[in-house]
């Protein structure tokens, strides 16, 4: 018996990180299915791969909605029609990575309308929740931080106008990302065996994470030079990528255990949470600058008075300043105990409280849903 498939307008929003997660839904914003497949990012794992995790996530969707996966996959049947897709992928600054996304997304034939973007733009869309007194269906605006995979600070103006700052890789400036905060972990070790640093319960952790004697500087330096040395061995693009992953990992596996310590009152993690706070908060602020977010019209101020709510007139009566919108996502930002949450709130008295994103590719979505409204 042949399926037989409701005809409507179709959208997909897909977050490229460290997985991909492809969401297909109707255009009232319906979720009809979801999709999953491993990395995709281009810059990372090259055309192929990047191809085939994108194509597994969104068939995986089409799936979830009741598609044979074996016509879609055969080409025995007609392709889904798709108003718009949008792709929010990490490290798609350059126009060549994006224009290679494009290339890849126009070869799959499922729709004209595409838009590839920062995965940063789509946590801001996701984590979007207007202020009280304006359209809830208005255009996103504010500061999307991401801090795990990578760390940057991502802002939108009112007027669509965007700006990033940090989230430069692993050599360059990657504040806020896990993988940075464990090798900060492991110099503070290394000073600390040196006599330079205060002792620190991290040593014991680190240790017992690793397997190894953390107390031995030439144990945890040569753990790490080993960890990049296949970057230099000549080896293909796929064997480099995987090399430069392996490092991220382990050391990225070290954060929970600086938040963990740090929430314990050990000093020495709680100077590299003081630290990695003040570069991300500075980061934020040039977001925000850059996209005149610090001139955010101001808000009336509300009294009360016989049980009735009143409202001042700008000009006439006190206004106050108006908070400033703040997404966040990543392993760390979403981290329990939260420590370096809480010191990047702090940071930030100009900012709302954050909202958390769990499902970037609702954002992606959402981009999707613009492009035809």
């Amino acid at each position: 018996m042949e399926e037989t498939q409701i005809k409507t307008e179709y959208f997909l929003g897909i977050e490229a990180t460290g997985r991909t997660v492809a969401l297909l839904t109707d255009a009232d914003g319906e979720i009809l299915g979801k999709g999953f497949a491993g990395p995709a990012v281009y810059s990372q794992v090259g055309q192929e791969r990047s191809e085939q995790a994108l194509w597994t996530a969104i068939i995986g969707a089409f799936a979830g909605a009741g598609y044979s996966t074996r016509d879609l996959l055969s080409g025995g049947g007609v392709l889904p029609q798709v108003a718009a897709i949008c792709v929010g992928m990490s490290g798609v600054e350059r126009p060549k990575d994006e224009n290679q996304v494009r290339r890849i997304l126009t070869g799959f034939n499922f729709s004209k309308n595409m838009l590839v973007t920062s995965d940063a733009h789509i946590v801001l869309e996701a984590g979007f929740l207007p202020p009280e007194g304006e359209d809830e269906n208005r255009p996103a605006y504010g500061v999307a931080v991401l801090g795990g995979e990578n760390g940057l600070a991502f802002a939108k103006g009112r007027e669509g106008q965007t700006a990033r700052a940090g989230g430069w890789g692993y050599l360059l400036g990657d504040e806020g990302s896990a993988h940075y905060i464990g090798l900060e972990a492991v110099k503070a070790l290394l000073r600390q065996a040196d006599g330079r640093e205060a002792a620190t319960i991290l040593t014991g952790m680190v240790g017992q994470e690793w397997k190894m004697p953390a107390n031995r500087p030439d144990s945890l330096s040569q753990r790490v030079y080993t960890l990049l040395a296949g970057l230099g061995s000549g080896g293909n693009k796929a064997q480099q990528a995987e090399t430069l992953e392996n490092y991220k990992r382990a050391l990225a596996a070290l954060a929970p255990l600086v938040e963990r310590s740090a929430a314990l009152g050990d000093q020495v993690a709680g100077q590299i949470l003081d630290k990695v706070a003040d570069e991300m908060a500075r980061a934020v602020k040039a977001v925000i600058e850059r996209t005149g977010l610090d001139k955010l019209p101001p808000v009336p101020a509300k009294f009360r008075l016989g049980g009735l709510d009143f409202q001042l007139t700008p000009g006439v009566g006190q206004v106050n300043s108006p908070k400033i919108p703040l997404a966040i996502y990543g392993s760390v930002m979403l981290s329990n105990p939260g420590e370096l949450r809480r010191r990047l709130q702090e940071r930030l008295p100009q900012c709302d409280a954050p909202i958390a994103t769990i499902n970037p590719s609702e954002g992606a979505v959402r981009l999707a849903q613009q492009m035809v409204d």
